[in-house]
């Protein structure tokens, strides 16, 4: 296995998961010599070099170092502020306007039985987008495999549950106007406003989709020992 060399740094370990067995108890399962690792382990470590070292005492110590490339978005200082800046206005509008419509009164849609999957649904999905939007506000510049998967990926799929929920709710209500209503025309308003509030989310998943990222050279010098990376 080639080994990436660099000026200064000596591993690294972001985590600070210099395990003492424990993580791998929890992470793995062990038969005789041979280390299965659970799925959530490969995710999690993607793109880690595992070092095993004997331990004077016996058995073994073992590091992860991440070694593969850092991913990093590709854009200006403004824009890396803006896109942020961009996704929690959008997070915040999209939250604001649907519970505002959907806790005004007079209207048979923010009642209906009709209706109260979709907008549970709505709100889970809304309280998803909001998660995922502080967590990639707040991820590291340089990101791991795992970092990236976790922040950009976790956005996109949270954007487009929100969306797909929003837009069940609208159409709920748009077919229970015809039921239970007084005002059809009024009815039909607040289902075109709940699913214009689906554009935001939208917006966010169009608008991260298309995200340039870049590869960083990854200067980690691993220590000595046995070497296995983890995919």
């Amino acid at each position: 296995m080639a080994k990436k060399t660099g000026p200064e740094k000596v591993g690294n370990d972001i985590y600070g998961v210099n395990s003492n067995w424990k993580l791998e108890q929890k992470l793995e399962k062990t038969t005789g010599d041979d280390i299965h690792r659970s799925t959530y382990y490969h995710k999690y470590f993607r793109g880690y070099t595992e070092i095993r070292t004997e331990k004077a005492n016996g058995g073994y110590k073992v590091e992860r170092f991440y070694t593969e490339p850092w991913l990093v978005q590709d854009v200006t200082p403004t824009m890396y502020v803006w896109y942020r800046m961009m996704y929690i206005l959008l997070t915040v509008a999209v939250c604001a306007v649907y519970f505002r419509l959907m806790c005004m009164d007079g209207f048979a849609g923010t009642y209906s039985l009709l209706v109260a999957v979709p907008e549970f649904a709505s709100v889970i999905g809304l309280m998803l987008l909001a998660a995922a939007t502080i967590n990639y506000v707040f991820m590291r510049k340089r990101m791991t495999l795992y970092d990236h998967r976790s922040s950009s990926g976790n956005l996109k799929k949270a954007a487009v549950i929100s969306a797909v929920c929003l837009a069940a709710t609208a159409l709920m209500i748009a077919i229970n106007s015809f039921f239970r209503a007084d005002s059809v025309l009024n009815e039909l308003k607040l289902s075109g406003g709940v699913l214009l509030s689906a554009a935001a989310p939208l917006a966010i998943y169009l608008i991260e989709r298309g995200m340039p990222y870049r590869e960083e050279e990854n200067c980690t010098v691993l220590p000595a020992g046995e070497a296995h990376e983890i995919w």
